[in-house]
């Protein structure tokens, strides 16, 4: 059986998710809900916290807000030959009482030159951490791999996906403006 060579630094992968979360928490603030929910909740027993797993009911303008279909967009660079600006957006896909799921889009596809990237990405708010589940519809769930895969994935995958989100993330808080008309912005 073949060995690979790469072992996991769990301390750096760890630091990186939770930076993660701490960036995406600066571009969706509105997440910090969940963030406050899951820091002012005392601890429950066993069949108490059975129930963590549950969606969140969608009570409007309460604590425990759902924001599922909430979308941020940011625009991240001036137009391209198509006069359209080059944008980030990211959609919360799912909410529960401890977790979201967000898909991070950048738009216009930019066909001629590489593949525009698409990320999936798992928050955790009870352990303050972000982490990418799925990138290019390619699901990343192993921390190493072997040197020869089916699949040809490096065997760092996943430490690589979640520092290339880092750098995107930078990205858009550096040089990002919001595509929402300020008026929006106002309402949320």
């Amino acid at each position: 059986m073949l060995k690979s060579k790469y072992s996991v630094d769990l301390i750096k992968q760890m630091a990186e998710c939770d930076a993660n979360y701490i960036r995406l928490l600066k571009l969706v603030p509105q997440l910090a809900i969940y963030r406050d929910i899951t820091l002012s909740r005392p601890v429950k027993s066993d069949k108490e916290s059975a129930s963590a797993t549950r969606p969140l009911k969608r009570v409007p303008g309460s604590q425990n807000e759902n924001l599922v279909g909430l979308k941020v967009e940011f625009a991240i660079s001036e137009t391209l030959e198509s006069n359209d600006p080059v944008t980030v957006r990211i959609e919360v896909l799912e909410s529960f009482r401890y977790t979201n799921t967000l898909k991070i889009v950048q738009k216009p596809e930019i066909k001629k030159l590489l593949t525009n990237p698409v990320m999936v990405v798992r928050i955790y708010h009870d352990a303050s951490s972000a982490e990418v589940i799925s990138t290019q519809g390619h699901k990343v769930s192993q921390a190493r791999y072997l040197a020869k895969n089916p699949k040809m994935y490096y065997a760092d995958e996943k430490m690589r996906v979640n520092a290339f989100l880092g750098e995107w993330l930078t990205h858009c808080l550096k040089v990002g403006r919001s595509t929402q008309a300020p008026e929006e912005l106002l309402r949320m």
